[in-house]
């Protein structure tokens, strides 16, 4: 990230963040490092962002400790564990991840699939915003896969997706702060009772004609 991002995400964090609201970071490669643990403080936040940009490894894992990642980008793993350590422990409130990542992975032990069943399950918006590589200014095969999962993560959770080589990075952090600042919360009592853990899809219309609704797609029966 630059200087310049480094700022909006500051001025993003100090306008969504309020008095109970708590943020952290993850650095992710072949190892899950948190930067930094859930905080209120969002200058504490870019701190530790600028000490592990300038080559600090010295922050604690999350995910199991035995697990071995030989290669570079364990992105499925940043997610489940984000969620499964961190978010699912918190009491209360809306859940939200921003992924910074050109949505490709080569070493999670778990699948994309489940880290969308985890995001779905802690009703969690997964925000991606992606950094795709394009030698030549031509999208490789890898490429078009990593935007497919970021845009599929995004619109399963009821997020929203960002090609960051379109707009500024403050106008994407302004859309995602309007959407948690407007989301509502519905509930429903289904009229199937039984709990077989199966995957049941939601469709949510809005009576009014021209609207749109952005949710997450289902939930698991449990």
């Amino acid at each position: 990230m630059t200087r310049q991002h480094h700022r909006d995400l500051l001025a993003f964090l100090k306008s969504v963040l309020g008095p109970k609201d708590r943020a952290f970071l993850l650095c992710f490669g072949n190892h899950l490092r948190l930067v930094s643990d859930l905080t209120g403080d969002s200058a504490e936040i870019i701190e530790r962002l600028n000490q592990r940009e300038k080559g600090d490894y010295d922050f604690p894992e999350l995910g199991p400790r035995d697990e071995e990642r030989e290669l570079g980008t364990a992105f499925y793993d940043a997610i489940y564990y984000s969620i499964e350590e961190k978010l699912a422990k918190t009491e209360g409130g809306r859940r939200a991840l921003i992924l910074f990542s050109d949505g490709e992975d080569n070493s999670s032990a778990h699948h994309m699939m489940d880290a969308i069943e985890e995001a779905q399950t802690e009703n969690t918006l997964c925000f991606a915003v992606r950094y795709t590589e394009s030698p030549h200014g031509r999208l490789t095969a890898r490429n078009k896969y990593g935007t497919s999962v970021m845009d599929r993560i995004a619109r399963e959770t009821g997020a929203l997706h960002f090609d960051a080589r379109q707009g500024e990075l403050k106008t994407h952090f302004a859309q995602i702060g309007d959407v948690l600042r407007s989301s509502y919360e519905l509930a429903y009592h289904s009229t199937n009772p039984v709990r077989d853990g199966a995957f049941r899809k939601i469709v949510i219309r809005a009576k009014q004609p021209g609207l749109s609704v952005r949710a997450k797609t289902g939930y698991f029966a449990r």
